[in-house]
């Protein structure tokens, strides 16, 4: 198996307002995908139906091989980061992560958790409530949850939105170094300054991919603001 997700030939559509119309996309194992647009393009539908929290009208989605319609299999191996936060601000640092460890039966996650928080600058806070966190420390929480079950697939929504400049870089630098370790990262964002040179970008307008290539090679921030003319223009 190359690939670690395809989307083939997918429509879906919200009632009577198609948003995906024989949508297709592949993420290799181990790559770090960006996916761009406006507000509206269909970016959180396709991270939904990777998510198998949408099922296609037609067309197939299949995680790790195995098709979301007939097998929820390939989810056991998704991290996923939601662009609203999705912590209990009630609960400590470990505690989020030691109750998320209990859903997915991990029977002894201390050694996991030790390790995550220091990778993620935790340490110290472990016993902090997530509500006297800032949005960095708290963001910086949601992926090391994600990550606690070791998955192998990486999705996060516009992770870094109304984060400071430096909480925001050592984010987008953590989370290219997972993919370097292996992790297949599907990053959806309008932000172009969050992305690396070899970032593979994938660029959707209405629903449908306009371009796809490597960050460098689509020319950066100026080549591809042309993609957005007449759209909301990505934030640099």
């Amino acid at each position: 198996m190359t690939d670690a997700v395809t989307l083939d030939g997918v429509d879906l559509s919200y009632g009577s307002r198609a948003v995906l119309s024989k949508f297709s996309l592949k993420l290799g194992v181990g790559s770090f995908s960006a996916l761009l647009g406006p507000n509206g393009a269909g970016k959180s539908t396709v991270f939904n139906l990777i998510a198998g929290l949408l099922l296609p009208d037609n067309g197939d989605v299949r995680v790790m091989g195995n098709s979301t319609k007939t097998s929820r299999a390939g989810l056991r191996h998704v991290g996923m980061v939601f662009q609203q936060s999705a912590l209990d601000l009630e609960l400590s640092v470990v505690q989020n992560l030691r109750y998320f460890a209990g859903l997915h039966g991990m029977k002894k996650p201390g050694a996991e958790i030790e390790r995550l928080l220091s990778q993620f600058g935790l340490e110290g806070r472990e016993n902090s409530s997530v509500r006297d966190l800032n949005g960095g420390h708290r963001r910086r929480l949601e992926i090391a949850r994600a990550l606690l079950p070791s998955p192998e697939i990486l999705l996060l929504d516009e992770p870094t939105t109304g984060l400071d400049p430096a909480s925001k870089q050592a984010i987008v630098d953590a989370v290219h170094a997972m993919s370097a370790q292996g992790v297949t990262v599907l990053w959806i964002t309008h932000l172009l300054d969050e992305l690396w040179p070899d970032d593979d970008v994938i660029v959707m307008q209405s629903g449908n991919v306009v371009s796809h290539g490597s960050f460098a090679d689509l020319g950066g921030a100026t080549g591809l603001s042309r993609h957005y003319a007449g759209h909301e223009r990505p934030q640099l």
